[in-house]
C-alpha cells in the first residue's frame, strides 16, 4: 500500500512538473547539435546544455528545446514571449538588455584573435624594422644626436691640438665633417689610426657605447623573435589596425574591431571566416575566444597538424548570460542557482569549473 501511495506522487509530481521552453542555436562548445536530423531526434550537447540541465534539475522543471539559427532570431523570440528562457553564447550587451532581461553572467571571457599558422610569422628584417622603428622616438634621436655632436667637438678638439695628428682637418667645419664620420664608424668597428692619450680614451669610451647600443637592439629583436614564436606576429589587438580581419557581420565584437582600424570583411558564419582565412582572403578572424579556441583544436586535430592559432592575448572583455522575456519571474531563482554552481563542493571543484574543463579546453 504504502509503495503504490508513493509511484502515485512520483507520477503526479511527474505529469504536473512545469515544462519550460528553452531556446537554443549553434554555438560549438556551447551548443552542438545535428542540424540535419528532426528536431524530435536531435540531443544537444555542450556547456550551456549541460548547465541548462542542472539548472533544470535544480528548479524541478522540464524541459522543451526550441531551435533558432542565430543570437538575433532568439533574442527577438525572447521579446516577444514566444520562449521561457534562451541559452546558448549571448553576450550581455546594454541594447539587448533594452528588450529583454539577462541573467547574471554564466561565463566571462574576452575576443581572440584566429591566425593561419603558417602565416603567422614575421621576417626576422621585418622584426627589426619594427621594432628599431618603436625605438627611434623624437626624444631618442634629439638626446642621440646630442651626445653625438658632444662626443665629435671633443674628439676633433683633442686631434687638432696634436700636431702629429692627420685624422681631422684642422679646420673646423671639415674637421666637425670628418669626425661626424669617425663618430658613426667607430660605433661599430675600431677601424682608426692609432691613438694615444686622450683621444685613445675617447675612442674607447665611443667604441664602448656602439657595443652596449648594439646589444640593447639584440636583446630586444631577440625578445620580438621569442614573443613572436610563442604567439605569432599579432600580439595584441593594436597590430590588428590596417589588417583585413573577418567578423561575424551581426556580432558586437565587430564594432569594436572596427573602431581599431582594421579593414573589416563581414561573414554570417564562423565557418565563412575560417575559410577565407585559410585561403588567404583575410589576415585573422576576431570572435569570441573560448569558441575560437574549440575550433582551431577541433581542426588542428582532424588535420594532424597545427593550421591555425589562437592568440594567447584576449580583449574586450565580455560576459555571456541567459536571457529571458522581460520581468521573467524566472530571472532570480536562475541567477542563485548560477551563484550556487560557482560555489567548490569541499575540496572538489564547483559544477561551473567542471564544466569548463569538460568543454573549453586550452588552445
Amino acid at each position: 500500500m504504502k509503495l503504490l501511495i508513493a509511484l502515485i506522487i512520483f507520477f503526479s509530481v511527474f505529469v504536473n512538473a512545469e515544462t519550460l521552453k528553452v531556446g537554443i542555436k549553434p554555438s560549438e562548445p556551447w551548443v552542438i547539435y545535428d542540424k540535419n536530423i528532426t528536431e524530435e531526434d536531435r540531443k544537444p550537447i555542450g556547456f550551456s546544455i549541460d548547465l541548462w540541465n542542472k539548472i533544470a534539475q535544480n528548479l524541478g522543471v522540464e524541459t522543451k528545446w526550441v531551435y533558432f539559427n542565430s543570437t538575433s532570431d532568439l533574442v527577438n523570440a525572447t521579446k516577444n514571449n514566444q520562449i521561457d528562457v534562451g541559452i546558448s553564447a549571448i553576450t550581455i550587451t546594454s541594447s539587448r538588455e533594452k528588450d529583454i532581461d539577462f541573467s547574471s553572467s554564466m561565463y566571462e571571457l574576452g575576443l581572440q584573435v584566429m591566425v593561419d599558422a603558417k602565416k603567422s610569422s614575421a621576417s626576422v628584417l621585418e622584426l627589426m624594422a619594427k621594432e628599431i622603428n618603436k625605438m627611434m622616438t623624437l626624444k631618442t634621436i634629439i638626446i642621440f644626436f646630442l651626445f653625438l655632436l658632444i662626443t665629435i667637438h671633443l674628439r676633433w678638439f683633442v686631434d687638432k691640438r696634436d700636431n702629429n695628428s692627420t685624422l681631422f682637418s684642422k679646420n673646423y667645419f671639415s674637421g666637425i665633417i670628418d669626425a661626424f664620420w669617425w663618430g658613426i664608424t667607430m660605433l661599430v668597428t675600431w677601424e682608426t689610426p692609432l691613438s694615444k692619450g686622450l683621444a685613445r680614451v675617447i675612442d674607447l669610451m665611443w667604441h664602448i657605447v656602439g657595443i652596449i647600443a648594439i646589444s640593447i637592439l639584440t636583446a630586444i629583436v631577440t625578445a620580438a623573435l621569442t614573443a613572436q614564436a610563442i604567439s605569432g606576429s599579432i600580439r595584441s589587438e593594436k597590430d590588428l589596425a590596417g589588417k583585413y580581419v573577418a567578423v561575424i557581420a551581426t556580432d558586437a565584437p565587430r564594432k569594436y574591431v572596427e573602431k581599431i582600424g582594421s579593414n573589416i570583411v563581414p561573414v554570417k558564419t564562423l565557418s565563412e571566416a575560417i575559410s577565407l582565412l585559410r585561403n588567404g582572403k583575410v589576415d585573422a578572424v576576431v570572435h569570441d575566444g573560448p569558441r575560437l579556441v574549440y575550433l582551431a583544436n577541433k581542426i588542428n586535430k582532424l588535420e594532424k597538424k597545427k593550421v591555425l592559432l589562437v592568440t594567447k592575448f584576449t580583449f574586450n572583455p565580455q560576459n555571456y548570460g541567459i536571457v529571458f522575456p522581460s520581468r521573467s519571474q524566472l530571472k532570480e531563482p536562475i541567477n542563485r542557482i548560477l551563484l550556487q554552481l560557482r560555489e567548490p563542493d569541499g575540496l572538489d571543484k564547483s559544477f561551473h569549473e567542471k564544466l569548463k574543463d569538460k568543454w573549453l579546453k586550452s588552445n
